[in-house]
């Protein structure tokens, strides 16, 4: 072998090990990243089009390298768990439970809950932002089919499958917006089931869809005047803010509940309130006079 080739070849190993190590800060960054622009959007914060631009390239990346942590997943249950995306190692370690949390910060009992949440609320940025890619459609396509096959699409109420349906509420509503028949359904089948049942659902998460859903649906509306005055005082209430724990999703809580108050005409002017962090380390809604 000659020099040239040697050169050659050891550009080539070069090449690999370098994408290696971007897959791997990608798989290290993604869940980060995801809950961030979130929180974002939330907070009505601006997103370049070059972070949306990287945070799409991530995600694909990490549908297309797949590892046997997904086969394995796969085989215990062919439409209930993910087939592109699932926590890295790194991931699964920032808790001692190994599931990840909602972006709202609460911590599912289930690898069920916790593994669909963490790809429909992935793939859901896919949806936002480059539904006209055909590898994104077929993406997007092949969960819509393992979706419809599994309980949670029908509703099943057996442990986190509630929760999951509402996650899979969310996701609907930016994947497929123009399914008011189905996006009503699911509503009208969740809300009874919170109002008639004493089994938790995740309440942030709960008042998150329901203020994306509130400019198109009337229940979503009723639901939140129906619980408006709780909700007002919760966001006036200082709620510590804890680094270390789920605390640290108060003030992205705060904002949730701002938004959802802000539908209401009654609550309008909520949408120049902020969320502060006062000097006793509590934050606090604040009003813009």
């Amino acid at each position: 072998m000659n020099t040239e080739t040697l050169s050659g070849t050891s550009a080539i190993h070069k090449k690999i090990k370098n994408q290696l190590i971007i897959v791997r800060r990608w798989n290290e960054m993604l869940h980060k990243r995801i809950s961030l622009f979130n929180h974002k959007i939330i907070m009505n914060e601006l997103i370049t089009e070059t972070e949306k631009e990287r945070l799409i390239e991530s995600i694909l990346c990490r549908c297309k390298y797949q590892n046997n942590k997904i086969i394995y997943w796969r085989e215990k249950d062919k439409y209930l768990y993910p087939h592109f995306l699932l926590p890295t190692y790194e991931e699964s370690r920032v808790e001692r439970s190994k599931k990840i949390r909602l972006i709202t910060g609460e911590l599912p009992r289930t690898f069920l809950l916790s593994h669909n949440a963490y790809e429909l609320e992935t793939l859901r940025f896919l949806a936002m932002w480059k539904l006209d890619d055909s590898d994104i459609l077929k993406f997007l396509r092949c969960t819509e089919e393992r979706l419809v096959h599994s309980c949670f699409d029908s509703f099943c109420v057996d442990g986190e499958c509630v929760g999951l349906s509402l996650v899979l509420l969310r996701f609907w509503n930016t994947y497929k917006p123009q399914d008011i028949e189905t996006i009503n359904s699911m509503l009208m089948k969740l809300i009874d089931h919170t109002l008639n049942n004493t089994s938790k659902i995740p309440s942030f998460y709960l008042w998150l869809t329901l203020s994306e859903l509130a400019d198109k649906s009337e229940l979503a509306n009723e639901i939140i005047l129906k619980f408006s005055q709780d909700l007002y005082k919760l966001f006036q209430k200082g709620w510590i803010v804890n680094p270390n724990n789920a605390d640290r999703y108060n003030p992205i809580r705060k904002y949730i509940i701002k938004n959802a108050l802000s539908k209401l005409p009654k609550f309008n002017y909520l949408k120049d309130a902020e969320v502060i962090i006062s000097n006793d380390g509590r934050c606090y809604g604040r009003f813009n006079t």
